[in-house]
């Protein structure tokens, strides 16, 4: 095992002894006090990364804070560095939605971690939108337009988003399984936001329509989290809260747009059927969008009256007969296998980090027609 990357910088160590400080409640003052430091400023200190944690002093750390030493240590944790957005229902409990969080943050950590280890850390320079002050539908349905131009999503956008987001803007796609104590099925998907990296989740589970359209999603606020940080959960089946539905508005307009460019539209429209809400459906499946996404980009494309839309609406779906996205990714277990056969992880560690037996990691590994680099 190559131990020297395994030990997180001062600056990520206080970060995480931050968070574990305000989830008990306390106060700066409090914790110093309760560690025996001298005042308030030494421990601002090493939140801040700017002193390192000797030994003893990490010990105490773990007993007041009740935390095992693990949690402080552990290289592939991103608590008190990242930011998640969700798209949940409301039936999943905020409860398990952090247990949840918890063992996503694992997975991406440990995507982090491979990601520098054996290649270099993701470019600092990432694409962003530029916003105006007060952004309107029109701009992001000019913003979805430009970027699957951008993009070269071809005439069926959605069969190449994913892997175009992750070769040409460096974020990663990650398939995972969503399932939780309070609602199986309540997650679609999340973006997590590092400073050194944005990871878009997804729900393997969910229907391809609906997969595609989360991704699309999800991208926006990758795109413009600085600007328009989103709320922590969102429930993409209801409207969201007052302070953040215009966000929210947003990335469906630009998601709309970047599943259904008006290039790809015009020319698998016929232009004597705009009105047929049947044809308008067979060009959905095409697409491979829901009828009421088309019907209401159409709508607010002013190519369709509100008849049709409503009609395009009621349209019944055909169900796309497709195999579930294989774990993770092809890039993920990729790094994965490299990093075990290198000795950057051991199969343990990893399998521990994806809450996964070394069969599951063995078979995940196979699943990409890759050898296993470890024995069980």
């Amino acid at each position: 095992m190559k131990s020297n990357d395994m030990t997180p910088a001062p600056a990520r160590l206080g970060l995480r002894i931050r968070a574990a400080r305000e989830a008990s409640g306390l106060t700066q003052k409090a914790l110093a006090s309760a560690l025996g430091f001298a005042d308030r400023q030494t421990l601002s200190t090493i939140e801040n990364g700017e002193r390192r944690v000797q030994a003893a002093e990490l010990v105490r750390f773990s007993q007041t804070l009740n935390k095992p030493i693990e949690w402080f240590i552990d290289p592939f944790m991103i608590v008190g560095e990242a930011s998640f957005s969700w798209r949940v229902s409301p039936s999943v409990s905020n409860e398990s939605l952090s247990d949840f969080e918890s063992r996503t943050g694992q997975l991406v950590g440990l995507y982090r971690f491979l990601k520098v280890a054996l290649n270099s850390p993701s470019n600092p320079l990432t694409q962003v939108l530029r916003i105006p002050a007060h952004p309107t539908f029109e701009d992001a349905w000019s913003w979805g337009e430009a970027l699957a131009e951008k993009l070269s999503l071809g005439l069926i956008p959605s069969q190449n988003l994913a892997e175009r987001i992750e070769s040409e803007l460096d974020i990663p796609i990650l398939f995972i399984d969503a399932e939780t104590n309070s609602s199986p099925e309540g997650i679609s998907g999340a973006m997590c936001r590092l400073p050194d990296l944005g990871a878009i989740v997804i729900n393997r589970r969910e229907s391809l329509v609906r997969r595609h359209f989360d991704v699309a999603h999800e991208l926006f606020h990758a795109l413009t989290w600085d600007k328009m940080p989103p709320e922590h959960r969102e429930d993409p089946d209801s409207p969201p809260p007052v302070r953040n539905r215009r966000i929210e508005q947003l990335a469906d307009n630009f998601a709309a747009a970047v599943l259904m460019p008006k290039t790809s539209l015009t020319k698998l429209i016929n232009p004597a059927l705009f009105n047929n809400a049947e044809h308008l459906s067979e060009v959905a499946y095409e697409l491979q969008v829901s009828t009421g996404a088309l019907a209401y980009r159409l709508y607010n494309a002013k190519m369709i009256d509100k008849p049709t839309c409503d009609s395009l609406c009621n349209q019944k779906m055909v169900k796309h007969q497709t195999e579930l996205p294989k774990l993770l990714s092809e890039s993920f277990v990729s790094l994965l296998h490299d990093g075990i056969a290198r000795g950057y992880v051991s199969s343990r560690k990893a399998a521990k980090a994806l809450s996964m037996s070394l069969e599951e990691l063995s078979s995940l590994i196979r699943d990409y027609d890759k050898t296993v680099p470890f024995s069980i």
